[in-house]
């Protein structure tokens, strides 16, 4: 599995400092033992966390 572009990644979060603060929150799940939302399977939680932003599985609400 290839990561997921950055343009992939900022079509669902346009502010780019918030799409580094949503997958490093995600990481942290992920790493804490949480279930992954995506299908296919990859050891490095980075990868996943960027396709779960990218592909819509997961939703981030960014307060203003």
């Amino acid at each position: 599995m290839k990561f997921p572009s950055r343009t992939e990644i900022l079509d669902r979060i346009p502010n780019k400092y918030d799409a580094v603060i949503a997958v490093s929150l995600r990481v942290k799940m992920l790493t804490d033992g949480k279930k992954r939302i995506c299908e296919e399977y990859d050891d490095n939680p980075i990868k996943t966390a960027m396709t779960e932003i990218a592909s819509g599985a997961l939703v981030v609400d960014i307060e203003k």
